[in-house]
């Protein structure tokens, strides 16, 4: 999610507008790389102002808590250990799925500074390339954005000497509240002469459901030992 958070340092939630304060959703990310395959199940909980909570139950029981400001807070309640950091690699809005439930047009690439040179057809979809900002451009040359119709499909990451290095595939769309969602992401990164495939789906939505008032505003206890 590294490069995603170029891309997202101004982009802005319009849950408001949509109908709902915050809601809560499963989540299954499975990362393959060099081999072998990861598997993380979470429930996750989102605020219309970018806070979120992220529930895991296994291996080990964990609380995720971050914001739009990249404060984070991993909570292990077994231990009642909290470890604290801030990153701006580590706020809410690095997640793909802060881009479509906030409405965010062309994935937040006009609001940080990308530059649009150049559309065009390909067979039904709307291809566009989005120049770089100069201050990413040693790393980032530019970025391709696919779009069906007002979905955008692809996002492909170029690099200086013109090769993609990382390219996130979007389907399964449905509506939640008039927000056309995917239900499936696929993340391709490319190191060196292998890569790292990580497919992430969601499920079970739910909006503003009393019953999650108390994860929602999950806080950590005040005598949680802090780990260094």
């Amino acid at each position: 999610m590294k490069f995603l958070s170029f891309l997202s340092l101004y982009a802005l939630l319009g849950f408001g507008q949509n109908g709902f304060e915050y809601l809560s959703f499963k989540m299954i990310k499975r990362v393959n790389a060099v081999g072998k395959t990861t598997r993380v199940d979470a429930l996750i909980f989102f605020q219309k102002n970018g806070d979120m909570v992220t529930y895991l139950d296994k291996p080990a029981e964990l609380f995720i808590l971050n914001n739009r400001e990249g404060e984070l807070q991993v909570y292990n309640p077994d231990k009642n250990a909290v470890f604290k950091s801030v990153n701006s690699n580590y706020g809410s809005q690095n997640n793909p799925f802060y881009y479509f439930l906030g409405e965010v047009p062309n994935m937040g690439l006009e609001q940080v500074g990308y530059k649009l040179v150049n559309t065009k057809v390909d067979e039904g979809m709307l291809v566009s390339t989005w120049e770089a900002p100069v201050n990413l451009r040693s790393e980032i040359k530019s970025v391709e954005l696919v779009s069906d119709g007002e979905k955008p499909v692809f996002m492909g990451f170029i690099d200086k000497e013109g090769a993609y290095f990382k390219k996130m595939y979007f389907y399964q769309f449905t509506e939640l509240r008039g927000i056309v969602f995917p239900e499936a992401i696929t993340e391709i990164d490319y190191i060196e002469e292998d890569s790292i495939i990580t497919k992430t789906t969601f499920h079970d939505f739910d909006f503003d459901n009393k019953s999650d008032l108390e994860l929602v505003n999950f806080e950590i206890p005040e005598n949680a030992t802090l780990l260094k």
